[in-house]
């Protein structure tokens, strides 16, 4: 069965799904090509040469639209290095709270102001927290929205829709005070990108997405990079590429004209080459249970404390990727601002409020 999209996915004058009737005109297509497939049981032998006929016309038109991909722009060229630290956050499944540590102690401990950021899977929205200098008790609050939204559904995280996580994080964001103009800013500027898998070529291909001209469709790339089924119904779809997960096809995304010395990758696992990510043998690595299931409070607040030490611990190797330290000696009721224990008390009183208005009664 071909790959279906979602025909109520929302669309914006930037990026648009596919609709039904597009792709019914592209199955009567297929039909006219090789009818035996839609007309004759598919358990006939004689069947079979259809099925490899369809299947290689289905190839053939992946690889040349790679091929026409590479004829019409042609071979990545680097006219210049970009003297800006660029930041990579990799995937992360459920573990969203150690990028919210991580977040945390890079938000207090050093300017962000002047650096470029990518991100892939659900390392997209640090990565927007980290363009757009969201507080960090913003981002969490965020994503408690988010996960509440998750957990509460009757599938939880299975078969979700875009629409879901996009509504989500619009409302919310837009409570803090964010707009669409503070998105638009960064247009040209190539500060933010956002890594995706496009599976409409042969071999499927690391893409970048940039520029993005709204709060909704920066949380629809976000929706984007995370396309696996069964947590999402459908691939997604933009500006004529099918998409699936960005890691699928990287650990980390590379922007253009990248300073390989200045480029600082960061992961909630234990990968080689990571300049902020758990030491593997330390007991900070995650478990299979972490990164399925992070519901717990308990679970979530380990996450938090992990990502804070290891930013805290790659401190030096950030300042010398570019980075630049700022004086952090603040002191509020939670105690000295930038200090894990202040972290933890802060994130508290945030979860605290956030109960009062969950009706859900998700923690």
């Amino acid at each position: 069965m071909p790959f279906q999209i979602n025909p109520a996915e929302k669309k914006t004058k930037n990026f648009k799904a596919l609709s039904s009737r597009v792709w019914v005109q592209k199955m009567s297509l297929l039909r006219k090509i090789v009818p035996d497939l839609f007309d004759t049981p598919i358990s006939r032998k004689s069947n079979v040469p259809t099925i490899a006929a369809a299947a290689g016309i289905i190839f053939s038109v992946l690889v040349g639209r790679r091929v026409f991909r590479f004829v019409l722009k042609g071979p990545e060229k680097q006219d210049y290095v970009d003297s800006r630290t660029t930041i990579a956050y990799s995937g992360a499944a459920s573990l969203w709270c150690y990028y919210t540590g991580v977040y945390y102690y890079l938000y207090h401990h050093f300017d962000l102001s002047q650096v470029r950021v990518t991100g892939i899977s659900m390392g997209v929205t640090t990565a927007f927290a980290t363009v757009l200098n969201m507080a960090p008790s913003q981002k969490f609050h965020i994503g408690l929205h988010w996960a509440a939204m998750i957990w509460n559904r009757p599938l939880a995280c299975f078969f979700m829709s875009s629409q879901d996580w996009i509504d989500t994080g619009t409302k919310v964001t837009k409570q803090f005070g964010m707009t669409d103009e503070l998105v638009q800013k960064f247009i040209g500027s190539s500060t933010i990108f956002c890594g995706v898998t496009d599976i409409s070529v042969f071999p499927p291909q690391h893409m970048l997405l940039t520029d993005a001209s709204s709060l909704n469709e920066a949380f629809y790339w976000s929706t984007l990079s995370q396309r696996i089924f069964p947590f999402y119904r459908y691939p997604g779809y933009y500006k004529g590429m099918l998409i699936a997960d960005g890691f699928f096809s990287g650990i980390w995304s590379k922007p253009p004209n990248l300073d390989e010395s200045k480029f600082i990758k960061i992961t909630p696992f234990p990968i080689p080459g990571a300049d902020v990510s758990p030491k593997r043998g330390s007991g900070e690595c995650f478990s299979v249970i972490d990164v399925g299931y992070s519901r717990s409070k308990e679970r979530m607040w380990r996450q938090l404390e992990v990502g804070y030490k290891c930013a805290e611990r790659a401190h030096k190797a950030l300042v010398r990727k570019g980075l630049v330290e700022k004086l952090c000696n603040e002191r509020d009721r939670f105690g000295s601002v930038g200090s894990l224990n202040h972290m933890l008390e802060e994130f508290d009183d945030v979860m605290e409020e956030f109960k009062k208005t969950d009706k859900h009664k998700t923690w």
